[in-house]
């Protein structure tokens, strides 16, 4: 996360985001489907794994749909930083979808390979792949680009999930040429190597999510960033501490400042709001920010 002095139009992303979501979980309906049929169709065990995966494309897109939704709730005296964390829950339980079903396919690939049941795959595997792997593309670039400007966990872990689906069609594509080149024992082998990348990712997705869930402190680059831009502002002598987490989409600061111990309350006081308007005006992203003013 970067500070970030160039905000966008919140609400238009906003909107771009929804749509996309929406236009992911029709494409991923007909991908899967058609994907399945060919696969089943073509005898093509890697496509049958990448319809699944487009399958479950569709679960976590519901699921991100379900998240934003409710991390958008304002806060209360409940829940007073907000209901933003929902994300991370989101994005658990999109990774766990992403892993039991590249766990089932690792293990059907492996029985095939074991069995020596090697089938030469039509050609119009090759196509499907192909259509798969542009339309995947273009929801990935939408996605990520609302997962950065919205600084939404869910949304990058969505755009992150359609990456892969373009990797694993073109991994697919490359598959069925091989096959007719005579080597029939590839199109298994790449089905496992496909759901081993998924479930690398998966886990990664996994990890983030949970880091996020349990307030896990931004990277040192961050903060150091942070603390440069506390320093810029006249009347900051230094900055002892500064923690920074993400609630979802916003980041909560916890700043403790060396200030001039002769200055007036009042002083101090507008020192602390030209810290927070300022630390807001570099980063669109940062929400509550806690100052504890210590003296020089």
């Amino acid at each position: 996360m970067k500070p970030d002095s160039k905000p966008k139009n919140l609400a238009k992303c906003e909107s771009c985001a929804r749509k996309t979501i929406l236009a992911g979980i029709v494409a991923n309906l007909f991908l899967a489907a058609f994907k399945l049929f060919v696969g089943f169709m073509g005898r093509s065990r890697a496509l049958i794994g990448s319809g699944l995966c487009n399958l479950s494309d569709v679960f976590s897109s519901i699921v991100v749909i379900i998240g934003v939704k409710y991390s958008k709730k304002a806060a209360d005296g409940r829940y007073p930083y907000g209901y933003g964390k929902i994300e991370f829950v989101a994005q658990v339980v999109m990774s766990v979808f992403m892993i039991l079903g590249t766990l089932a396919l690792i293990l059907s690939s492996f029985i095939v390979i074991a069995k020596r049941i090697f089938i030469i795959q039509h050609v119009v595997v090759f196509f499907v792949a192909i259509l798969s792997a542009v339309i995947s593309a273009f929801i990935y670039k939408f996605s990520h680009c609302g997962g950065e400007e919205l600084n939404s966990p869910s949304l990058k872990a969505h755009a992150e999930h359609n990456k892969i689906d373009v990797i694993s069609s073109l991994l697919v594509a490359i598959g069925v040429v091989v096959t007719h080149m005579g080597l029939h024992w590839v199109d298994p082998v790449i089905a496992i190597f496909e759901a081993a990348h998924v479930l690398h990712a998966s886990v990664g997705i996994l990890q983030n999510g949970l880091k996020g869930m349990v307030d896990r402190n931004l990277p040192e680059e961050y903060l150091s960033k942070i603390r440069d831009l506390v320093l810029s502002v006249k009347g900051i002598h230094s900055v002892r501490k500064i923690r920074a987490r993400q609630t979802g989409r916003q980041i909560v600061l916890d700043l403790s400042m060396q200030i001039d111990p002769n200055i007036s309350v009042l002083e101090a006081k507008r020192i602390n709001q030209t810290v927070r308007a300022f630390l807001r005006s570099e980063d669109k992203h940062i929400g509550h920010i806690s100052i504890e003013d210590v003296p020089a």
